[in-house]
């Protein structure tokens, strides 16, 4: 029997040196590719449970990390905030509507940053106006009919910046580049549906959800045929010109593009005077949002005098968490950076947001070399590196928040942005965590349950490859192999 216990222990001892090894080995071949020999990369693998660094490769060295950085956004939303924290939208008014239903002043909506409002993560496709319906009924039997004054919208909670520092301009008119606002609605995107014919033809935009009024668009596409979206939309926060370039694949007949929102404040009020028009509720007055205002509208708006007729309560933090992650919002980790700066100190910018968020951090994990410029990785200009990313994982894992912070990672081969990640592989559902993706910017920091039963923390962040982001894929493929069968 102690010889049987001698020889397993001797085995296993055995076992385990040859898969350090294996990872040695194939993390040694991965930096030696030919395709990374300009390339930058940082590597840190940490013990969770021993609390002990397992393997580490220029871990201090700062690179730019892109989506992989909602890591610090939704970490710091769920810290500071708490995930029970929720947004609440609130209608205003500064006369009592009378027995006639009569509101003979304005109808104000003080907007708080609800991104779920009409979003596609929380609502079915079919149920997106939903909520202003919603919102015009709740008003009905309130008993408002007319309203005498102006519809002004207040989006003003984040400022009118528009997107954060950093964003390039081909970034801007397209999804991934809806900014953030004080009042949103659709997850600030627009869909353009277009009818693309045969090859080499010029593809016909058919409509658009939702209606944008005074959108122009400037359609440069072409049909190609064995494409499919490889389309740029050209547009800036505000700006109602918009321009699309690049090609469709060919014979589709209600092809989606995706785009940004160029106001989302005066969308929201657009949706909801269409939702009082049909639910029977006049409007007088001009509708207008703060941003455009002008002298018509007192700016900022004291609210001390008036009456708040209802409030809608949004999503959780743990509930946008969650699609920030799991599907790499821009817009939701850009707006949980907001809501964590508005609640600090009551500027709402990102710039104050990603200020905060960095003070959090400062004493609790390693912060050395962390420059964050928005919360959603979309800049080039944040700098992160593996040893953040690990200390920021050791911290959650350990956190009393833990369960909520890990339930927003995708899953290797079944989820999310990961879900063809490791498909088929042995490191399959073994893996979570968040990915990165840019031009030339590929990275992944999260979990792994290994093969023998360790649980480690990592984060491997890789820059300026000279091959495809699919195929840089399939090279970090193998490191997490590996990592799996420690």
């Amino acid at each position: 029997m102690k010889w049987f216990l001698f020889y397993f222990s001797a085995f296993f001892i055995g076992f385990n040196a040859f898969n350090q090894s294996k990872l040695d080995s194939t993390f040694f071949d991965f930096r030696r590719d030919k395709s990374l020999l300009n390339a930058n990369i940082s590597f840190q693998v940490i013990d969770l449970d021993k609390d002990t660094l397992y393997q580490s490769f220029n871990d201090t060295i700062s690179l730019p990390a892109a989506s992989t950085v909602k890591l610090f956004s939704t970490a710091s939303a769920i810290e500071i905030l708490g995930k029970e924290y929720k947004p609440k939208t609130k209608v205003y008014t500064n006369v009592l509507i009378d027995s006639l239903g009569v509101l003979d002043g304005d109808l104000i909506i003080k907007g708080a940053a609800d991104i779920s409002i009409g979003s596609q993560y929380f609502n079915v496709d079919d149920s997106l106006n939903r909520i202003m319906d919603v919102w015009a009924d709740t008003l009905y039997k309130l008993g408002l009919r007319t309203v005498k004054g102006k519809l002004i919208g207040d989006g003003s909670a984040f400022g009118y910046k528009g997107a954060p520092d950093g964003w390039t301009w081909e970034d801007l008119g397209n999804y991934y580049g809806a900014f953030p606002c004080g009042l949103s609605i659709y997850d600030n995107m627009i869909r353009y549906y277009f009818f693309v014919g045969s090859s080499r033809t010029r593809p016909i935009l058919t409509s658009t959800f939702p209606v944008i009024p005074n959108l122009i668009l400037r359609n440069n596409l072409i049909s190609l045929n064995g494409v499919g979206d490889n389309s740029l939309i050209y547009g800036g926060p505000y700006s109602y010109e918009r321009s699309i370039r690049g090609s469709l694949g060919s014979n589709n007949k209600a092809f989606l593009v995706k785009g940004s929102m160029p106001d989302p404040e005066n969308q929201f009020l657009f949706a909801l005077k269409e939702a009082f028009l049909k639910r029977g509720i006049s409007i007088e007055g001009e509708v207008v949002g703060l941003r455009t205002a002008g002298d018509n509208v007192q700016s900022p708006i004291d609210y001390t005098n008036k009456l708040v007729l209802f409030e809608h309560i949004g999503k959780s933090v743990a509930d946008v968490a969650y699609w920030t992650n799991m599907k790499s919002v821009n817009v939701f980790a850009e707006t949980l950076t907001s809501w964590i700066g508005k609640e600090n100190n009551g500027d709402g910018s990102v710039e104050n947001g990603v200020s905060v968020i960095e003070n959090y951090w400062k004493d609790k994990i390693y912060v050395n070399g962390l420059d964050l410029t928005d919360g959603s990785g979309l800049s080039r200009s944040n700098s992160v590196n593996a040893k953040n990313f690990c200390s920021l994982l050791h911290y959650m894992y350990h956190s009393n928040n833990k369960d909520v912070f890990l339930n927003t990672l995708p899953i290797a081969g079944q989820s999310g942005t990961l879900s063809y990640f490791c498909k088929g592989q042995c490191s399959e559902g073994k893996i979570m965590a968040k990915s990165g993706t840019m031009r030339r910017i590929k990275s992944y920091a999260g979990y792994v349950n290994t093969l023998s039963g360790k649980r480690l923390a990592f984060a491997l962040i890789v820059t300026n490859y000279s091959c495809s982001n699919n195929a840089i894929m399939k090279k970090m493929e193998a490191v997490m192999n590996a990592m799996y069968l420690q």
